[in-house]
């Protein structure tokens, strides 16, 4: 698992200030600056779907194993105020009824917690070709009374081996599971009201496909709003 930016001692420190510390991710300058933007009522969304390679890029946890991850940004008309909430996502495979909620930072990581496999109690068997190597002393043969010539003698067969075990692979710790939910949760799209433009990541428990359309849809104010990704 590939943890290469966090370690321990910077969780333990890191899950102190996580009350205090900002959400999200810095919004740029409009929505315009996203691959897919719209307005409504004078407030404006941006997003952009994140690749394998970008997520790669932006996160320690190996969040694409199990999610595609959307980055949202939200930007207020001036004075406004707004509810967020990330039940009001969707995303959806474009043309398709069934969409996809966003799921929680804690469930992502608990499904990339991998668990140690188990040790087996079975062992490998080879079974390979033998060849023995003697040497025999001359004399004479009790069954035939003639003299048997002593050397070096070969002798051919088929064997069977017990392998060793192979040690089984190691899981992940609780430490890792909760070292991934705060990066998770750290750079996740803020909830709750807000008066300013904010932005962050949405993650949805959906691997992504190869040539397939996506739209990330959003309840703004009571109306949809839907943006092609």
């Amino acid at each position: 698992m590939r943890m290469k930016k966090l370690l321990p001692v910077v969780f333990v420190f890191a899950a102190t200030l996580l009350a205090d510390a900002p959400r999200g991710t810095v919004p740029r300058a409009s929505a315009e600056k996203y691959a897919a933007h719209a307005e409504q009522n004078g407030n404006s969304l941006g997003a952009r779907l994140l690749s394998v390679k970008e997520a790669h890029k932006e996160f320690a946890t190996d969040v694409d194993q199990c999610c595609m991850v959307v980055e949202v940004a939200i930007y207020l008309q001036k004075d406004g105020m707004l509810e967020i909430s990330l039940s009001d996502f969707v995303l959806r495979v474009v043309g398709q009824d069934i969409g996809s909620k966003p799921t929680s930072a804690a469930v992502v990581a608990g499904r990339l917690q991998r668990k140690a496999e188990p040790e087996s109690t079975g062992k490998d068997v080879r079974i390979s070709p033998s060849v023995g190597i003697g040497y025999e002393t001359g004399g004479i043969d009790p069954v035939t009374g003639q003299r048997r010539p002593g050397g070096v003698v070969t002798s051919t067969g088929v064997g069977v081996g017990v392998g060793g075990q192979q040690p089984p692979k190691p899981g992940s710790t609780d430490a890792d599971r909760r070292t991934m939910e705060l990066e998770l949760k750290e750079k996740g799209l803020p909830e709750g009201n807000i008066s300013a433009s904010i932005a962050g990541y949405i993650y949805f428990s959906s691997p992504q496909k190869r040539n397939t359309r996506y739209q990330l849809e959003y309840m703004l104010n009571g109306s949809k709003v839907v943006l092609p990704l």
